[in-house]
């Protein structure tokens, strides 16, 4: 295909331009989505972290109260209350980070209120020990309403873990996925780039730097080569133009240096015939000339220099055939001169 050099880089600018738009887009949103996996993974990670840490709070808590209870020793409510304070704040977390998730905002009223039963349990407990009735405080513990209560929250805990994990799995496959789509995004614009690269520097070779190797060599071996073709449809159209732009212009030289060869031959001719014609003006008004001598020679020894009507006619004669020679001479010459420059 017979192609010019403008149209090849016109198209590979509009196949960059084209390729990098879409590929540009397709990153863009690979790379949203991404980052929104990316989010939504983290956020997993970290409700679940709360989860863990509300069961060790909610422990804490119990442990505070059991140690109180078997010790009277107010240092083992230190952390009892840091658990329940800690153990609302977490829940409370939890409620804020699970606020799109209805089916975990419903366990999370459920579990509020098993919380707040067990709490107002080891709540009631310590406030029994704390009047000395120990006994009625341990009665209280021994009736397992608290276990029963702690059993309760495990098991809701343990759903609302087991909903976050399968999440977990979802949007890890799904951060994956982003990740690899961006990753391969990527990769597919590298190598749209690399084949339109290849193409470009293919086609400038092909199209471009042979056929001007070939017009090199032809025209550094002109005239010794006497085949020149360069083929028209596999190269572009400048260096075509071109080839056959030389090709003309070397028809044309030769054409001169023949058209020149001739006339210098032709000149070459003319001047010789000139050359003799002008001996042979020369060869007669020398004869004339030294007739004309002899004849007055003879009439200066003769007559003494005495000229009759007669000999004065006959050198007058003499003189005008020589003057008409000369300017005959003079006109063939200037002719020819002027011819010449014509030509």
């Amino acid at each position: 295909m017979n192609y010019s050099l403008k149209s090849v880089l016109v198209i590979f600018i509009s196949f960059s331009i084209f390729a990098g738009t879409v590929n540009l887009l397709i990153i863009t949103s690979s790379y949203s989505n991404k980052n929104e996996h990316e989010f939504w993974l983290i956020h997993t990670y970290e409700v679940l972290d709360l989860v863990s840490q509300l069961k060790v709070q909610v422990k804490s808590t119990e442990t505070g109260q059991r140690g109180y209870l078997l010790t009277e020793d107010l240092e083992y409510l230190v952390p009892y209350n840091q658990g329940l304070n800690l153990s609302l704040n977490t829940f409370e977390a939890l409620k804020i980070k699970t606020k799109d998730n209805p089916t975990q905002q419903k366990r999370l009223n459920e579990l509020n209120g098993i919380l707040n039963q067990r709490f107002s349990e080891l709540e009631q407990t310590i406030q029994l020990a704390k009047k000395g009735a120990i006994n009625e405080a341990k009665k209280l513990v021994k009736t397992d309403i608290g276990r029963h209560l702690m059993e309760e929250i495990e098991l809701v805990l343990l759903a609302f873990e087991q909903e976050e994990r399968y999440l977990l799995n979802k949007r890890t496959r799904e951060y994956i996925e982003a990740k690899s789509l961006h990753s391969t995004s990527v990769i597919i614009l590298e190598c749209v780039y690399i084949i339109l690269i290849v193409w470009l520097i293919y086609s400038i070779r092909d199209k471009v730097l042979k056929p001007l190797r070939v017009l090199g060599l032809y025209i550094k071996n002109y005239p010794e080569s006497e085949k020149f073709e360069i083929a028209k449809d596999s190269n572009c159209i400048e260096v075509s133009e071109l080839a056959q732009g030389i090709k003309s212009r070397c028809s044309e030289s030769e054409k001169a240096i023949i058209q020149l060869k001739q006339n210098e031959q032709e000149m070459a001719e003319q001047l010789k015939y000139v050359t003799q014609r002008a001996l042979a003006l020369c060869s007669s008004n020398e004869h004339f000339t030294a007739k004309l001598s002899s004849m007055l020679q003879q009439y200066f020894r003769d007559k003494q220099g005495a000229f009759s009507y007669e000999d004065i006619d006959n050198i007058l004669k003499l003189t005008i055939s020589e003057r008409d020679s000369n300017k005959e001479l003079e006109l063939y010459l200037k002719s020819n001169i002027n011819q010449s420059n014509k030509t």
